[in-house]
């Protein structure tokens, strides 16, 4: 698409990032942010909760990111239609009054909690209520993500985009650093009382609602759009149609997905490597997520920098080597190996964090290992950032105004499609390797290297001749 495809309207009227002042962006960064912080809170409180447990013979924390991703598959097409009829600020204000009613039936499943027979390894009820309300969050997360990212080049000119979405990234991870360590503290600290946590993510989402309402209401994209029971299954013509006609675009969509998988992936692994296999705490082991998505962070808004108004997708090639030296390093650090009895034994007392720290069922690893993995999963997080914000900047500044909603639900439809199959692979993966995540660090390494192998040649050939006038690769 060209510069003339964009109407005038949308990229003149914001006012730069920061010289005037863009109240609204700065609003829609706050609001994205606080919703990300709440899902992490919430989603690593379940995730270390369920930690050892089973639901209906799978790995708790493989059904829990399945059952976050499903929404995306099912909602994903709607969403988008909605996105594009109406005004994309008021569905974010929607949105978050929905994660509002979603936060406080949380409140009501850490209530259900109760001491559990140790020896079980069956997810206990208020597990499985857990799990029931991190589907309606991520459904409410479905419906926010196309009005989100389809509607950031309404609030920002065109040559501010890149930096935006730099910004957006690191606010977003930024978010989830916060989330992680915060949900770590709670685990720790609020045995018994889960049910202040939940109403935690309750304050949370009532100020996101409020700064959602000074996001601009810009009018909707396509007022026309109708909406059908066809609506649902949209997203599989949108994703058709963008094959046909744009084969660059679909290209970028399916690497710039890749990201997801190596996230749903990792971020859940480590939650294992860092119990299991460094002898770390709820909370140690959070901050090392935290430190994965710092490293997101601080890449994401290095690379807006470096862009300087371009979108310089050729940083991909860097950042896809730095993935695979990290997550090969990480397999190859002199961990634990954690044993069948370790793990049974770490099952039985679980729920119990005192006598659980005292019996030090896995060995703490020595502060040198420990500072490694630390920096490598930083390293791991820069890496992600400078690979993933050209990717994301390209697919926001490429379709016509009036279908950057439905793309992006199209996007986020593939996005969350390859974070199920990183749930799928974490399960299959972790049961076949007995809890080593190192191994499975090691098979995710191969699996980037080989797609990277695969697309990247092909990619970086249409770049050079289909490319719009305004995107600089180099």
């Amino acid at each position: 698409m060209s510069k003339s495809d964009q109407p005038p309207s949308v990229n003149e009227i914001p006012p730069p990032l920061f010289r005037n002042q863009n109240r609204s962006f700065l609003a829609f960064l706050l609001t994205q942010a606080l919703g990300a912080f709440n899902d992490n809170v919430f989603k690593q409180l379940v995730l270390l909760l369920g930690v050892g447990y089973l639901m209906l013979g799978v790995e708790y924390q493989a059904i829990v990111q399945f059952l976050f991703a499903l929404p995306f598959l099912l909602f994903s097409g709607i969403a988008g239609d909605l996105a594009d009829k109406v005004s994309k600020g008021r569905m974010m204000v929607a949105c978050k009054i929905a994660e509002i009613l979603i936060a406080l039936l949380g409140v009501g499943a850490f209530l259900t909690m109760t001491d559990t027979n140790f020896l079980i390894q069956q997810a206990p009820l208020y597990l499985w209520l857990l799990a029931g309300v991190t589907f309606l969050l991520g459904a409410q997360s479905a419906f926010f993500g196309p009005s989100k990212y389809g509607g950031l080049p309404e609030l920002v000119r065109l040559e501010d985009l890149s930096q935006a979405t730099g910004l957006t990234q690191m606010t977003t991870f930024l978010a989830i650093i916060l989330g992680v360590a915060v949900a770590g503290l709670l685990a720790d600290f609020l045995v018994g009382k889960m049910y202040l946590a939940g109403l935690i993510t309750v304050g949370i989402a009532v100020f996101g609602t409020l700064t959602s309402l000074a996001i601009a209401k810009c009018p909707a994209a396509d007022p026309e759009r109708r909406l059908n029971r066809h609506s649902f299954i949209s997203v599989l013509k949108t994703l058709a149609d963008v094959f046909r006609h744009d084969k660059l675009m679909f290209r970028i969509m399916l690497i710039y997905s890749w990201f997801w998988f190596i996230g749903g992936v990792t971020l859940t692994a480590i939650n294992a490597f860092g119990r299991f296999q460094l002898g770390l705490n709820n909370f140690e082991t959070s901050l090392m997520v935290a430190v994965t998505s710092l490293g997101i962070a601080t890449g994401s808004v290095i690379v807006g920098r470096l862009s300087a108004g371009k979108i310089r997708l050729s940083l991909i090639k860097p950042a896809i080597s730095m993935l695979v030296l990290c997550l090969l390093a990480l397999s190859l650090l002199p961990v634990h190996r954690p044993q069948a009895e370790e793990l049974v034994l770490f099952q039985q007392l679980k729920n119990t964090p005192a006598i659980l720290q005292q019996t030090r069922i896995f060995p703490t690893a020595t502060f040198s290992i420990q500072l490694i993995a630390f920096a490598l999963c930083f390293l791991l997080g820069v890496a992600s950032g400078f690979y993933s914000v050209p990717l994301l900047a390209f697919i926001q500044a490429r379709p016509p105004v009036k279908d950057k909603g439905r793309i992006f639900a199209a996007v986020n439809w593939l996005n969350w499609i390859f974070i199920l199959l990183s749930a799928l692979f974490y399960g299959l993966v972790m049961r076949l390797v007995n809890q080593q995540a190192h191994l499975l660090f090691a098979a995710l390494a191969g699996l980037t290297l080989l797609m990277a192998l695969i697309f990247l040649p092909d990619l970086f050939r249409r770049l050079k001749h289909d490319a719009a006038d305004y995107i600089y690769t180099d």
